[in-house]
């Protein structure tokens, strides 16, 4: 390879890695944090019956 192929392979790896980082950044800050008080209502369900919850229905 001649110095100008080594450049224009190092420029446009430059500019591939700049790229990416950008578009990285770019990304994380898009991503939504979710609020402590969403965090609890989207807690899963207790999974047991409460029959005696029921029998006193009865």
């Amino acid at each position: 390879m001649t110095k100008k192929e080594w450049l224009i392979a190092a420029i446009l790896t430059f500019i591939t890695v700049c790229a990416w980082v950008i578009f990285d950044i770019i990304h994380k800050q898009s991503q939504v944090e979710i609020s402590p008080e969403v965090e609890q209502l989207i807690e899963p369900i207790n999974a047991e019956f409460n029959l005696k919850g029921l029998e006193k229905i009865r």
